[in-house]
């Protein structure tokens, strides 16, 4: 019988296979082999296999279903060669997935972080409400959900329930824009892999232009800021952030630009060792401690890790099939001029995730379909309509990790956190940018 104390090795173990499919994600960028891709997919298989029975809940019954629907389409149009496939098409994630815990352990130990929170803090609190917004996005492009680790403690544990889900609410508009431009989210990852000729500095000049449209209708219609004056100051305290924000996006960037790597690829390559030299160079940071918090966070991305390991499994089956379903004859037949696919796609993503639908599964399902007609809407079009949808529904989504994070953090049920006000900001915000996406697309076909 088991002694009840022994440490279970399932989390190292976990560790070990995170790190394999890091490397060995890192050598099929220069090396493709059959046998490479056969280790990475059964090492991805066995992670997943792992990792699920530690995730929560809501991730079990999400990878059930999508595992259950990819079953279900390949034994009804027999297409079981696609399940193989679409784990092998997964394995570029874990080696994201290890990238982004490498980044956010790095942006700890960078002094950045520190004196924008110092300085953050010592606002007086009416002056905080637009720069809520926009420090929860330049934070998060880096940070992602870890920025209401930051905002938390901020506010303290004695504010009360109001001002904490005020404080939330508007960190959450800024954080649902981060997805619009930042290479560093799950949304590009998967938007990347369907439409992987575009080039990234399209889709986030055209993302960084939407998420400015956002970013003024939340302050000037949603925080309540407290005027130009207020909003300066507010903005002051995050200088500091923006150049590490710039200078990594600018990496994989260039090295998109320059070499002809995709988006992932970039990642991979571009930002490891800037990130161990950024903390070497710091006169605070420590590269052991980067090093142990990253290796910590490796067995600590099962959930994300299964998760798209499942819908992408699900998404290359559902495109297998998809010639036979007559879905897509189907949605030729109703012509439906550009215009009005910029917005259903934008519109599909919200509604759904108003309905607690993970954005990954509606996201890849759009993807798969309108990838296979030809639309009128220009691939970079649609990569932003996808991003800009997917971005946005996580602010009004009980399937959201930001919704799960933010209750965390700030001690609310995560009901109280999905609220009218914010409802309308997602619809009216996707509105406008699906409009002026809908407006640019014959410029750019």
């Amino acid at each position: 019988m088991p002694d009840p104390t022994t440490p279970s090795p399932i989390p190292r173990l976990l560790t070990a296979l995170a790190g394999a499919l890091w490397l060995l994600g890192i050598v099929q960028v220069f090396a493709h082999s059959a046998a490479l891709s056969t280790a990475l997919t059964v090492c991805l298989a066995a992670f997943v296999l792992l990792a699920l029975p530690r995730t929560g809940r809501h991730a079990q019954v999400l990878c059930l279903l999508l595992a259950a629907a990819a079953a279900a389409l390949a034994a009804s149009y027999g297409t079981w060669d696609a399940v193989p496939r679409g784990i092998a098409r997964a394995t570029i994630f874990p080696g994201f997935l290890a990238t982004i815990v490498l980044l956010r352990a790095t942006a700890d130990q960078r002094p950045e972080i520190a004196a924008a929170r110092r300085a953050f803090a010592a606002l007086d609190r009416r002056d905080r409400g637009g720069g809520i917004a926009v420090g929860a996005h330049l934070l998060g492009a880096v940070v992602q959900v870890g920025v209401f680790a930051i905002l938390a403690p901020i506010v303290g544990r004695d504010a009360s329930v109001g001002e904490r889900r005020r404080v939330f609410l508007i960190a959450m508009r800024g954080m649902a824009l981060v997805p619009l431009w930042s290479p560093f989210v799950v949304a590009m990852a998967v938007a990347s892999q369907y439409l992987p000729h575009v080039p990234l500095w399209q889709v986030m000049g055209l993302g960084l232009a939407a998420a400015a449209v956002g970013l003024l209708v939340s302050i000037a219609l949603f925080d309540g800021a407290g005027g130009a004056a207020a909003m300066g100051r507010s903005l002051a305290t995050l200088a500091p952030v923006a150049p590490p924000v710039a200078v990594a996006a600018l990496i994989v960037v260039g090295l998109t630009a320059l070499t002809g790597l995709t988006t992932l690829q970039a990642l991979l390559l571009g930002l490891p060792a800037p990130c161990l030299l950024a903390v070497g160079l710091s006169r605070t940071g420590s590269v052991a401690a980067v090093v142990r918090q990253t290796a910590g966070g490796l067995g600590r991305i099962g959930t994300e890790t299964s998760i798209l390991a499942c819908a992408m499994t699900m998404g290359v089956v559902f495109e297998a099939c998809l010639p036979a379903t007559g879905l897509l004859e189907a949605i030729r037949a109703l012509a439906l001029p550009p215009a009005a696919i910029v917005f259903l796609v934008v519109m599909a993503m919200n509604v759904f995730g108003l309905m607690g639908v993970h954005a990954m599964v509606t996201g890849t399902v759009l993807l798969v379909i309108f990838t296979g007609i030809d639309t009128g809407v220009a691939d970079v079009i649609l990569f932003q309509a996808m991003l800009t949808g997917w971005g946005l529904c996580t602010a009004i989504s009980l399937g959201s990790l930001s919704v799960a994070t933010g209750a965390a953090m700030f001690d609310l049920p995560p009901t109280r956190l999905i609220s009218p006000g914010n409802i309308g900001y997602v619809f009216l915000t996707s509105a406008l940018i699906a409009a002026a996406l809908a407006g640019i697309n014959p410029l750019l076909r």
